[in-house]
């Protein structure tokens, strides 16, 4: 049995040929080692898109994380703080509140911990989780996380739905009928050659 996270089983979904090998050796000595990890400077972003929502004050939360940052996280968090925005526009979604889950595909187990959850206009609720990095977020990733998502819901947010927003892009994701019904079977490929590397780190 391994344990990882969603953003550990999105990253080794993104990757491809020899870096998969190298990703999972990577991942394995920070689970085994979390003193080697490296400090997650997405946790802030995170942290200020959420308390500036919950107070629908999401420019000057975005703003104060920008201005805060040192030379090399600030045009990470600009491009961020920009995305965010305009994926709002106009909209403001309100905050429900969201629980952590676990996901279990034969032997891996994925835990599932979505930043924020989303109540829309429509009153359709979303647990939510945010993709910040540089590298634009293809489709098939996305799915990815939101079929894991979609597993975990019932401890997450009970009749809620899966919603993956690439922030930097300004762009979300769902799942149709027809995506959940393929995904199935690659994510469990997916799952088992995780575990083929892991094994072998």
């Amino acid at each position: 049995m391994a344990y990882i996270t969603l953003s550990t089983f999105v990253g080794y979904s993104a990757s491809s040929g020899p870096s998969r090998s190298s990703f999972v050796r990577r991942q394995r000595r920070q689970y085994e080692d979390p003193a080697r990890a490296a400090f997650n400077y997405y946790r802030r972003a995170a942290n200020a898109v959420r308390s500036g929502r919950a107070a629908n004050q999401d420019e000057v939360a975005l703003r104060a994380l920008v201005n805060a940052a040192d030379e090399r996280t600030k045009p990470h968090y600009a491009a961020i703080a920009e995305g965010w925005l305009k994926y709002l526009g106009r909209k403001s979604p309100r905050l429900v509140e969201v629980g952590r889950g676990r996901c279990r595909i034969g032997d891996l187990e994925i835990g599932v911990s979505p930043q924020m959850g989303l109540r829309k206009s429509d009153g359709r609720r979303y647990a939510t989780w945010l993709y910040f990095k540089e590298e634009p977020l293809a489709k098939a990733s996305a799915q990815l996380a939101l079929w894991v998502l979609e597993q975990a819901m019932p401890d997450v947010l009970p009749g809620g739905e899966a919603l993956v927003i690439d922030v930097r892009r300004a762009k979300e994701y769902q799942l149709s009928v027809r995506d959940r019904e393929r995904l199935r079977p690659w994510a469990r490929s997916e799952a088992s050659a995780f575990l083929t590397l892991w094994d072998a780190a």
